[in-house]
């Protein structure tokens, strides 16, 4: 598993953020999983490879769902942050493993095994979602019947729809209107149930160490549960004035002051418009860092916005 993916996970895997998952994707946002009834559930499987070895093969998240201390369903979220072609090779693995041991433990009961694929790119799943699009022949017309097909339900989390992605209300939200509506998420200004997890995955998803680097802000004790989207806005903001600050300095230092003071502007412009704050918000955050009058800070707006 990528680095990416491994980091998704830690988030998906707090079952709040998990059932709220499945509610939505699977249920269309009835509350059907409760997080109480959820219990974690293998992600290692064996199989024997080509080499006549016993291998390993895991998945990313995997939970039971239990009533009265009996498993009524097998879910299970894998993270993809790049397309894999061969995915239905890869869950028809995992599924079929999740079987053979319901075979092994008939006194349970037999139960449903769900898999969802979470794809995390910044494309849509163009390739096969099933196991008979990567045949490398077609396969005759009356022998297709008698294939046991496995169907991939892949959910391109960087283009749901605004009326599925509304579904959510937890930690996953922000994480969703930080891809597809950032002026939603300033709007709402969520606060993080789960900080570092949160802030985690931005790194995965961004790449920018920015966000790693305000982790000891928002995990402390006095911040737990009281952390919001623009308190890590702002954290991220002033980092960004501080190095635009600095920058600016040296380049004042060897450029002429001028010079300099645009570095600064142009950094604070640059890191505003990543977190998509609109013009009017990042006109009073220059205005209001840089102790400048109304008419200073909007003619710089103008100029490099």
């Amino acid at each position: 598993m990528g680095e990416k993916d491994h980091t998704q996970k830690m988030l998906i895997g707090c079952r709040d953020v998990f059932a709220e998952l499945i509610n939505v994707l699977v249920y269309s946002g009835e509350k059907v999983v409760n997080e109480a009834d959820l219990l974690a559930g293998p992600t290692e499987s064996l199989y024997i490879g080509t080499d006549k070895q016993t291998n390993q093969q895991f998945r990313d998240c995997s939970m039971y769902e239990l009533h009265n201390g009996e498993i009524h369903a097998l879910y299970n979220l894998e993270n993809q942050s790049i397309i894999d072609a061969h995915m239905p090779l890869r869950c028809a693995g995992y599924d079929g493993a999740a079987y053979r041991s319901q075979y092994q433990h008939l006194e349970r009961g037999v139960y449903p095994v769900i898999t969802l694929v979470l794809n995390w790119s910044r494309e849509p799943w163009n390739t096969s979602r099933s196991l008979i699009g990567l045949f490398r022949y077609k396969p005759h017309p009356a022998v297709k019947a008698y294939i046991n097909d496995t169907s991939l339900h892949v959910f391109d989390m960087c283009f749901l729809k605004k009326e599925l992605r509304e579904l959510f209300q937890d930690d996953l939200r922000i994480i969703l209107d930080y891809l597809c509506d950032r002026e939603s998420l300033l709007k709402r200004n969520q606060t993080m149930k789960h900080p570092e997890e949160v802030i985690r995955m931005l790194h995965a998803l961004t790449g920018d160490d920015q966000y790693l680097n305000s982790i000891p802000l928002f995990t402390s004790p006095a911040k737990k549960g009281e952390s919001t989207v623009c308190d890590l806005i702002n954290s991220y903001y002033t980092k960004g004035v501080t190095e635009g600050h600095n920058t600016g300095l040296i380049e004042g230092r060897n450029s002429g002051l001028i010079e300099g003071r645009n570095q600064v502007i142009q950094a604070l412009i640059s890191n505003c418009k990543d977190l998509g704050c609109s013009f009017e918000n990042t006109l009073d955050r220059i205005k209001n860092s840089l102790s400048l009058s109304d008419d200073e800070a909007l003619e710089d707006m103008k100029l490099y916005w």
